[in-house]
């Protein structure tokens, strides 16, 4: 599946930023790095965070279509997965996901304004907000869902079944690892 960034606005060729590889990084590594940082770690964990990003924007071009972002679709599967079950809120929101109280309440804000959530103050305690689905939120939820885990099972297409279960296991001891450094996960 052959999917494209966003037009890079209206720039020429020549205005645009060569790809560079991992060279440049290496050398950039190689004169800024502290002695003890395995280079080799360094830039596996390099190639990482380009995955990630990458992944997100895989993810965002195939949600365009529901006019909804991966960060806007994690809050209305976590509210989703948790309204009926515990009080959610922004900060329990923020908490779980590792991001700032302000950039939830912006999200909140934009699932909002569309109708896809309702804030309600909870009942034994005014001062907090409870964070539900609106059925609109609970509807485009169903109709992503498809698409989103269609999207989920094409990132892993140049793996075979024996290396997606390798990597799999990888994964899993991998965010396991960074979800204990964090305090926080899944």
């Amino acid at each position: 599946m052959n999917v494209n960034r966003k037009p890079a606005k209206e720039y020429t060729t020549e205005q645009q930023l060569p790809k560079l590889g991992t060279r440049p990084y290496r050398d950039l590594l190689e004169r800024t790095a502290n002695s003890d940082t395995d280079r080799d770690s360094a830039l596996t964990g390099l190639l990482m965070l380009w995955l990630g990003d990458s992944v997100l924007d895989v993810m965002d071009i195939h949600l365009s279509d529901y006019d909804i972002t991966e960060s806007k679709m994690d809050i209305l599967l976590l509210i989703s997965l948790h309204q009926d079950k515990e009080l959610v809120t922004p900060s329990s929101i923020a908490d779980r996901l590792g991001i700032r109280r302000s950039s939830v309440t912006s999200l909140l804000n934009w699932l909002d304004k569309r109708d896809l959530i309702i804030r309600e103050p909870y009942s034994k305690d005014g001062r907090m907000t409870h964070i539900r689905l609106s059925p609109e939120g609970s509807g485009l939820v169903k109709r992503v869902l498809p698409a989103f885990w269609s999207t989920c099972a094409s990132l892993v297409d140049e793996l075979d079944k024996e290396e997606r279960e390798l990597f799999n296991k990888m994964l899993v001891k991998l965010n396991r690892g960074i979800e204990k450094r964090l305090g926080t996960g899944r």
